[in-house]
């Protein structure tokens, strides 16, 4: 049995030299593109109040779509920077799609 033991070093990107341009370069764009999926994670739909079964229909399947919803309440004038919502669910020719609100 060998008494040989090894050194335990740190998992170094061969690669790339540490502290490199691309290195630095590569990490920019991997934050980047986080920001970007975190912010469209981040957008909230505001769906106003109403009993009308077709509007909670489209915004149900929007949260199955993993969509986050700011359901308003009847009478409720929405500020829409206050409660973060750049979109809304609106309905145009009897459907219901998201537009960004005014």
């Amino acid at each position: 049995m060998s008494t040989h033991r090894t050194k335990e070093q740190a998992f170094t990107n061969l690669q790339m030299p540490k502290g490199s341009a691309a290195g630095r370069e590569d990490l920019e764009k991997q934050r980047a593109r986080i920001q970007e999926i975190d912010a469209r994670a981040a957008q909230k739909i505001f769906v106003p109040f109403s009993v009308n079964m077709e509007q909670r229909k489209a915004a149900r399947k929007l949260r199955e779509k993993g969509k986050n919803l700011v359901c308003g309440t009847p009478g409720q004038e929405p500020d829409f920077a206050l409660l973060g919502c750049f979109l809304q669910l609106v309905e145009e020719d009897g459907e219901f799609v998201v537009r960004p609100t005014i």
